[in-house]
């Protein structure tokens, strides 16, 4: 049992990985356009910031609503600006995607920043 556990794992791994080259390469080929272009990274990166004051400066005030409604808003426009590039699926799917390839490009950063300095 535990063996079909792990191969289970693994393979819904493998898929979530295809399926993020597949949605990404249709992207680029039927419609031209690439799903983790500069501007999804520099909203996603704007977003989790918005994220993280709304945690940090959370006073009572209502400041957590506000922060919360600014990421929300910066992941909606994400998902249109890939929508009206793309198809609904691809915009809708990539959504996930988008969000750990910015996860991805703040550890880069951050790894940079701790070798540099």
């Amino acid at each position: 049992m535990t063996a079909l556990i792990i191969i289970g794992i693994i393979l819904g791994i493998l898929f979530f990985l295809w399926l993020g080259y597949y949605l990404w390469s249709t992207a680029r080929e039927k419609y031209d356009h690439n799903i983790f272009g500069i501007g999804v990274i520099i909203r996603g990166v704007a977003s989790l910031f918005c994220l993280t004051f709304a945690v940090m400066l959370n006073t009572g005030d209502g400041s957590l609503v506000v922060w919360l409604i600014v990421a929300t808003i910066l992941w909606v426009w994400t998902f249109f600006a890939t929508w009206t590039r793309s198809s609904f699926f691809i915009a809708l799917f990539s959504l996930i995607y988008q969000l750990f390839a910015v996860f991805f490009v703040l550890k880069a950063i951050d790894s940079i920043k701790r070798r540099l300095g």
